[in-house]
C-alpha cells in the first residue's frame, strides 16, 4: 500500500519558512513496500540457483498433501548431486529412494519396487550437478507474495508430464516446499519443516533396496 507522507508533515509545521526554503525543498519520497517494487526476475532466478548450488546435504521433516486431502508426514534427506530419500511415518508404507540415476518407489507391504529414470521427474531440477533453472526448464512463471517466490517449471521437451511449482522465501531463497501438479491436473503439496543443513548423511541410506523376489534369485531359491 502506497503512503504519502508529505502532507502531515505541512500541516504540523509551527514556524513559517521563507518561500525560497519552501521552493527549494525536495517533495517527500512515496514509499513503497516491498510487493510494490517491481520483481528482477534475472535477479531473483540467481539467488535461486545460488541457493540451490550451495546445497550439499539437507536433512528435515516433511508434511505432503495429496490430491484427495489426505495427509502424511515423514523425514527427508537430501545429498546433491542426485540422491534423495523419503521416509514416510508408520504406518504408510511408502519410501522413496533416488539414487542419483534412477528414483525408486518402495512399498513395504506389497514388497514392489517401482522404477523410473531421475531425469524424468521434476525431481532432478533440485538434483542436477549444476542447476541452471533458465536453462534446465521451461518457467512458466516467477510471482512473489507475502515474502515468497512461486517458481513453476514445465519440461521443455514436454517428455516431462504436468508441472512443479516451487516455492522460496525472497530473503535467502530457502526452499521452503513444492506442488507437483500430474497430467490430470491433481496437485500433491510437500512442505519442509526443521530443515537442517550441511548434515553428516550415511551413503547407504540413498541404496535402493531389490525387491524380495530379486533377492531370492540370488540366494538360489
Amino acid at each position: 500500500m502506497i503512503t504519502l507522507l508529505a502532507s502531515l508533515a505541512l500541516l504540523q509545521a509551527t514556524d513559517p519558512a521563507p518561500l525560497q526554503d519552501e521552493a527549494a525543498r525536495e517533495p517527500a519520497a512515496i514509499q513503497q513496500s516491498p510487493e510494490q517494487v517491481p520483481l528482477d526476475r534475472e535477479t531473483a532466478l540467481a539467488g535461486i540457483n545460488a541457493a540451490l548450488n550451495s546445497i550439499d546435504t539437507l536433512r528435515s521433516r516433511f508434511i505432503q498433501i495429496a490430491p484427495d486431502g489426505s495427509s502424511a508426514q515423514g523425514n527427508l534427506a537430501l545429498s546433491r548431486p542426485g540422491r534423495l530419500r523419503l521416509d514416510y511415518d508408520e504406518p504408510n508404507p511408502l519410501r522413496i529412494i533416488a539414487d542419483g540415476t534412477t528414483i525408486a518407489v518402495e512399498d513395504r507391504a506389497l514388497e514392489t519396487v517401482d522404477r523410473i529414470p531421475l531425469r524424468s521427474t521434476p525431481l532432478w531440477w533440485l538434483l542436477k550437478p549444476e542447476i541452471d533453472i533458465a536453462e534446465d526448464a521451461a518457467i512458466v512463471s516467477l510471482e512473489r507474495e507475502f515474502g515468497f517466490l512461486y517458481l513453476t517449471l514445465r519440461d521443455p521437451s514436454d517428455e516431462m508430464e504436468g508441472e512443479i511449482m516451487f516455492v522460496f522465501s525472497q530473503s535467502d531463497h530457502a526452499l521452503r516446499e513444492w506442488f507437483v501438479t500430474d497430467a490430470l491436473g491433481e496437485i500433491t503439496r510437500v512442505s519442509l519443516i526443521d530443515v537442517q543443513s550441511d548434515v553428516t548423511l550415511n551413503p547407504r541410506i540413498f541404496v535402493i533396496p531389490e525387491p524380495e523376489s530379486r533377492r531370492d534369485s540370488r540366494r538360489g531359491r
